[in-house]
Protein backbone atom coordinates (compact mmCIF):
# COMPACT_ATOMS: atom_id res chain seq x y z
CA UNK A 1 0.00 0.00 0.00
CA UNK A 2 1.58 3.39 -0.99
CA UNK A 3 0.95 6.74 0.38
CA UNK A 4 0.46 9.96 -0.98
CA UNK A 5 -0.02 13.34 1.21
CA UNK A 6 -0.86 15.51 -0.97
CA UNK A 7 -1.00 19.75 -1.30
CA UNK A 8 -2.47 21.88 -4.04
CA UNK A 9 1.60 21.70 -5.78
CA UNK A 10 1.90 18.25 -6.37
CA UNK A 11 2.23 17.22 -9.59
CA UNK A 12 -0.05 14.21 -9.22
CA UNK A 13 -2.89 17.04 -7.86
CA UNK A 14 -5.10 16.37 -10.87
CA UNK A 15 -4.51 12.97 -11.27
CA UNK A 16 -5.67 11.71 -7.80
CA UNK A 17 -8.59 14.13 -8.53
CA UNK A 18 -9.70 12.23 -10.90
CA UNK A 19 -9.49 8.87 -9.11
CA UNK A 20 -11.47 10.36 -6.10
CA UNK A 21 -13.96 12.00 -8.20
CA UNK A 22 -14.74 8.57 -10.05
CA UNK A 23 -15.60 6.51 -6.33
CA UNK A 24 -19.06 5.62 -5.81
CA UNK A 25 -19.60 7.89 -2.69
CA UNK A 26 -20.71 11.93 -3.71
CA UNK A 27 -18.86 13.11 -1.45
CA UNK A 28 -15.56 12.19 -3.66
CA UNK A 29 -17.08 14.10 -6.51
CA UNK A 30 -17.70 17.13 -4.19
CA UNK A 31 -13.97 16.68 -2.98
CA UNK A 32 -12.50 16.28 -6.71
CA UNK A 33 -14.44 19.12 -7.63
CA UNK A 34 -13.02 21.09 -4.68
CA UNK A 35 -9.32 19.97 -5.54
CA UNK A 36 -9.92 20.97 -9.18
CA UNK A 37 -11.55 24.22 -8.32
CA UNK A 38 -8.54 25.14 -6.34
CA UNK A 39 -10.55 25.86 -3.35
CA UNK A 40 -7.95 22.97 -1.41
CA UNK A 41 -4.78 25.30 -0.42
CA UNK A 42 -2.65 26.55 2.86
CA UNK A 43 -2.05 23.66 5.37
CA UNK A 44 -5.17 21.71 3.63
CA UNK A 45 -4.06 18.00 2.47
CA UNK A 46 -5.51 15.04 0.77
CA UNK A 47 -4.19 11.93 1.84
CA UNK A 48 -4.23 8.74 -0.35
CA UNK A 49 -3.75 5.21 -0.30
CA UNK A 50 -3.06 3.48 -3.22
CA UNK A 51 -2.68 -0.84 -3.56
CA UNK A 52 -0.64 -0.84 -7.02
CA UNK A 53 -3.29 1.30 -9.55
CA UNK A 54 -6.00 0.65 -7.46
CA UNK A 55 -7.49 3.39 -5.18
CA UNK A 56 -7.55 1.58 -1.60
CA UNK A 57 -8.97 4.75 0.12
CA UNK A 58 -8.95 9.00 1.00
CA UNK A 59 -9.38 11.59 3.63
CA UNK A 60 -9.01 15.16 3.79
CA UNK A 61 -7.50 17.72 6.22
CA UNK A 62 -9.61 20.78 6.19
CA UNK A 63 -10.39 23.92 7.86
CA UNK A 64 -13.84 23.74 7.22
CA UNK A 65 -16.13 20.65 6.72
CA UNK A 66 -19.61 19.79 5.65
CA UNK A 67 -21.38 21.87 8.69
CA UNK A 68 -20.45 25.19 8.50
CA UNK A 69 -19.67 27.91 11.00
CA UNK A 70 -18.50 25.44 13.90
CA UNK A 71 -15.90 27.55 15.22
CA UNK A 72 -14.01 24.46 15.40
CA UNK A 73 -10.67 23.30 12.81
CA UNK A 74 -9.13 21.54 11.04
CA UNK A 75 -11.39 18.66 10.54
CA UNK A 76 -10.48 14.85 9.04
CA UNK A 77 -12.93 14.89 6.15
CA UNK A 78 -14.16 13.02 3.38
CA UNK A 79 -12.92 9.91 4.73
CA UNK A 80 -13.57 6.58 2.22
CA UNK A 81 -12.19 3.56 1.83
CA UNK A 82 -13.22 1.53 -0.99
CA UNK A 83 -15.78 -1.32 -1.34
CA UNK A 84 -13.01 -3.87 -1.87
CA UNK A 85 -10.22 -2.39 0.88
CA UNK A 86 -13.31 -2.35 3.15
CA UNK A 87 -12.80 -3.96 6.74
CA UNK A 88 -8.77 -3.81 6.68
CA UNK A 89 -8.82 -1.07 8.84
CA UNK A 90 -7.61 1.45 6.44
CA UNK A 91 -10.04 4.02 7.71
CA UNK A 92 -8.10 4.23 11.20
CA UNK A 93 -4.86 4.22 9.14
CA UNK A 94 -5.95 7.30 7.37
CA UNK A 95 -7.29 8.89 10.28
CA UNK A 96 -4.25 8.56 12.23
CA UNK A 97 -2.27 9.71 8.73
CA UNK A 98 -4.24 13.19 8.55
CA UNK A 99 -3.89 13.22 12.59
CA UNK A 100 0.16 13.73 11.80
CA UNK A 101 -0.41 16.06 9.77
CA UNK A 102 -2.56 17.83 11.56
CA UNK A 103 0.35 18.05 14.14
CA UNK A 104 2.35 18.75 11.89
CA UNK A 105 0.82 21.80 10.73
CA UNK A 106 0.90 23.13 14.77
CA UNK A 107 -2.23 22.26 16.17
CA UNK A 108 -3.76 20.55 19.20
CA UNK A 109 -6.87 18.89 18.06
CA UNK A 110 -8.51 17.21 15.62
CA UNK A 111 -12.17 17.51 14.61
CA UNK A 112 -14.60 15.43 12.70
CA UNK A 113 -18.21 15.66 10.92
CA UNK A 114 -19.78 12.31 11.05
CA UNK A 115 -22.97 10.46 11.68
CA UNK A 116 -21.26 6.72 12.89
CA UNK A 117 -21.62 6.17 16.31
CA UNK A 118 -18.24 4.26 17.09
CA UNK A 119 -16.55 3.91 14.47
CA UNK A 120 -14.29 7.19 15.76
CA UNK A 121 -14.48 6.72 19.22
CA UNK A 122 -11.82 3.41 18.55
CA UNK A 123 -9.66 5.83 17.95
CA UNK A 124 -10.00 7.89 20.72
CA UNK A 125 -12.43 11.05 19.44
CA UNK A 126 -15.79 12.28 21.97
CA UNK A 127 -18.51 13.81 20.72
CA UNK A 128 -18.40 17.48 21.76
CA UNK A 129 -21.71 18.58 19.95
CA UNK A 130 -24.76 18.35 17.27
CA UNK A 131 -25.23 20.29 14.76
CA UNK A 132 -26.79 20.29 10.81
CA UNK A 133 -25.44 19.88 7.92
CA UNK A 134 -25.70 21.79 4.45
CA UNK A 135 -27.89 18.66 3.52
CA UNK A 136 -30.17 19.49 6.73
CA UNK A 137 -28.96 15.93 8.46
CA UNK A 138 -28.44 16.39 11.99
CA UNK A 139 -24.48 15.20 12.37
CA UNK A 140 -22.19 14.68 15.51
CA UNK A 141 -18.99 16.74 16.33
CA UNK A 142 -16.09 14.98 17.46
CA UNK A 143 -12.69 15.90 19.32
CA UNK A 144 -9.59 14.37 19.81
CA UNK A 145 -6.71 15.86 21.63
CA UNK A 146 -3.47 14.79 19.79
Amino acid sequence: METYILDDSDDMWQHFAKLIGNVSWPAGKYLANEMLGGQVSDWERVIVLMDGQNLAGFCAVVREDIVKGTGFSPFIGFVFVSEEYRGQHLSQQLVKLAENQIRQIGFHKAYIVTKHVGLYEKVGYEQIDTSVDQLGRKMRILVKKL
